[in-house]
């Protein structure tokens, strides 16, 4: 009996074997066909155990001759960041395969091919499994397909317009001013060193989507931090009269609105790999702050919408985005239905409850993120690159003159930012980090091969194959992208991407057309429309700038699935830069190589030195403490940077 038990036992991990040994033999031959190049993995990137056992396993894997293989870089999940375009050099080609005994991977950084697919929604949709932790609350107009996506688009796509986009211009530079304001505290000329730029933006961020989206005004705290501790018992500051006050959801919450939101996203990965049901009952630390953040944040979700059918159901209008709203009212409800809520309807609502508040949470989770990276890395890459942040001085000076904050103008002067050098350095920005590294796409199990051209020759791509649209790649793709020598050949940015051009380098200048026309600052209208009229989500960059082609920019994807909310973050996002940067310089701490006092004795030499071991330190971190659960965050770390009036700058001769 024993002996029948142990066989079994063995035959189950041999039956494993010889069936992954048989569907990887089938993955190459469809492979081959093609006529790409094609990598084998022997197992998938995404397999369970590997991804748990990974960091575990890699110092000592690191260590073997593997280590440079092809298939062994490939089997990271964040391979994207960390090859950017050195594997389709290695591989000759802007298109190929990886392939594993689950599935084969289709990767390309070709814009042209990028095109078709993004035009091609029908033959090449998203892969909606992909996007199952996003639908915690509900399905979403980010994680569904067909149909049942052109119900939600149309649904939660019109408070995306150009009315609204004021409004955020308005809330972005009234958050950004009381940020900086917190990192001058008690200061003259200069701040100390600040090492929570990436919290400060996600703060920021998560404030401006709270008002301008949803209504729910959250201030910053003073120096002493009085306003977070009352915010965490429940108190807000003063609201007007269109906003919610903290206070009025947290009822007997144990996390705070911001605290529930902030460590639901920073747990999230549990999420990911334990279903709720489980999670709830796991006793790690990890999961068990994942679930009760689950449970406070979608309770704080919930008060948000039945406060919202409240306000409906007596006719009281909000004035601003009221993404809520619009998601209330795109559901059918109205004054008048919901009065009348116990009677049924003999229609069918446009969304449900819980499609309602998936949508939400989609809002707030993307709507803050997006934009407070970009803030983050911006403000990196300027303190790295001295006289591009002059560049970006002179040119605010330009738009604003002396005008203070207070009038400054969206429709007067959001397009001449965009335009000019502080659109420069956003186009700039995401283009070395893009939100997500890959856009995913696929051909469906059940659907026909989907033939695509690529310099003037047909390939195809057979069913049930996922597929990466490489952004990080693409956007670094020496055959479409216009290129000049490295800076520094022997230190180049990336040790094997892009070594012969400057491609891996931040040079906002590269985005300036100096015979760009007055009429090139004026919004243009995305030609993916006809599914959400009336819409305002703008363009990847301002066609006053440098256009790459079709497929080669793609930050915000492209085509019909392109980010509803683009135009919001990049109002969002010159907001913050120009607040910052109208008054102010950023410049990297040095405090691990020399004192402010020493810093006050040293040479123009001496200071340019002590910067470049600053800077070092910064670009190591930024290639290689970057992770992607959500969007690209560098994870691992924390910069220092200080913030000085302008004038005032400890560096100023570099």
């Amino acid at each position: 009996m024993i002996s029948i038990l142990l066989l079994g036992l063995l035959a189950l991990p041999l039956s494993y074997f010889l069936n992954s040994l048989w569907c990887l033999r089938r993955n190459i031959a469809a492979a081959k066909a093609t006529g790409l190049p094609y990598v084998v993995l022997p197992w998938s990137n995404l397999n369970l155990p590997w991804l748990i056992l990974r960091p575990f396993l890699l110092p000592y894997l690191n260590k073997l001759p593997i280590r440079d293989a092809l298939w062994f870089r490939l089997l990271s999940v964040d391979w994207p960041w960390h090859e950017q375009y050195s594997i389709f050099h290695r591989l000759g080609s802007d298109n190929f395969l990886y392939v594993s005994p689950v599935r084969n991977y289709f990767n390309t950084a070709d814009a042209a091919v990028i095109d078709q697919i993004t035009r091609r929604r029908n033959d090449f949709p998203k892969p909606i499994e992909v996007y199952g932790a996003l639908d915690i609350y509900g399905k979403n107009v980010v994680s569904t397909e067909g149909n049942l996506w052109r119900h939600h688009r149309k649904t939660v796509s019109p408070p995306f317009n150009e009315k609204n986009n004021r409004m955020v211009w308005d809330e972005s530079l009234r958050q950004a001013q009381s940020m900086v304001t917190g990192w001058m505290a008690h200061q003259t000329e200069s701040s100390a060193t600040i090492d929570r730029v990436a919290e400060d933006c996600m703060k920021l961020s998560l404030h401006v989507i709270s008002c301008a989206g949803f209504g729910v005004n959250l201030d910053w705290p003073d120096p002493e931090d009085r306003e977070e501790k009352a915010l965490a018992n429940g108190h807000a500051s003063p609201n007007t009269k269109k906003e919610t006050k903290a206070s009025e959801m947290s009822g007997e919450h144990k996390m705070s609105y911001v605290d529930a939101l902030q460590s639901l996203l920073h747990n999230m990965i549990w999420i990911f790999v334990f279903p709720m049901v489980l999670l709830k009952w796991l006793p790690f630390s990890g999961t068990k702050r994942s679930y009760t953040s689950f449970i406070e944040w979608g309770k704080h979700l919930r008060a948000l919408f039945d406060k919202k059918k409240d306000d409906i159901a007596v006719g009281k209008a909000q004035e601003g985005m009221d993404l809520m709203g619009f998601l209330c009212k795109g559901a059918g409800m109205t004054s008048d239905s919901a009065r009348m809520a116990a009677e049924k309807s003999q229609s069918k609502p446009l969304l449900s409850d819980t499609e309602i508040m998936g949508n939400a949470f989609v809002f707030l989770l993307a709507g803050h993120e997006t934009a407070a990276n970009s803030i983050h890395f911006s403000c990196l890459y300027l303190a790295l690159h001295p006289s591009s942040q002059r560049r970006l001085h002179h040119s605010l000076d330009r738009i604003f003159g002396s005008r203070p904050i207070s009038e400054w103008d969206y429709e007067r002067d959001f397009n001449a930012l965009f335009g000019t050098m502080a659109g420069a350095v956003l186009a700039e920005e995401l283009r070395l980090i893009p939100p997500v590294p890959a856009i995913p796409k696929c051909v469906p199990r059940n659907a026909s091969p989907q033939t695509v051209i690529s310099h003037n020759q047909k390939f195809t791509i057979p069913p049930a194959t996922y597929i990466n649209l490489v952004s990080l790649a693409a956007h670094r793709n020496p055959n479409t992208w216009p290129a000049g020598p490295p800076s520094d050949p022997k230190n180049p940015v990336h040790p094997t991407s892009n070594t012969d051009n400057d491609l891996e380098e931040f040079k906002p200048e590269r985005w300036l057309r100096e015979s760009a026309h007055a009429s090139d600052l004026s919004p243009e209208k995305d030609m993916y429309t006809e599914d959400a009229p009336n819409t305002a989500t703008g363009t990847n960059a301002s066609r006053a700038l440098h256009r790459p082609p079709r497929g080669a920019y793609i930050p915000f994807s492209e085509g019909y699935r392109a980010c509803l909310g683009r135009r919001f973050a990049q109002v969002e996002v010159l907001a913050a830069l120009a607040v910052i940067f109208k008054d102010y310089s950023v410049e990297l701490a040095v405090d691990q190589y020399a004192t402010d006092e020493e810093v006050e004795r040293m040479s123009e030499e001496e200071k340019r030195e002590v910067y470049a071991k600053a800077a070092g330190d910064v670009r190591v971190a930024m290639r290689e403490k970057m992770g992607m659960l959500f969007t690209m965050q560098m994870r691992e770390a924390k910069v220092g940077v200080r913030v000085v009036k302008r004038g005032h700058e400890r560096f100023a001769a570099l």
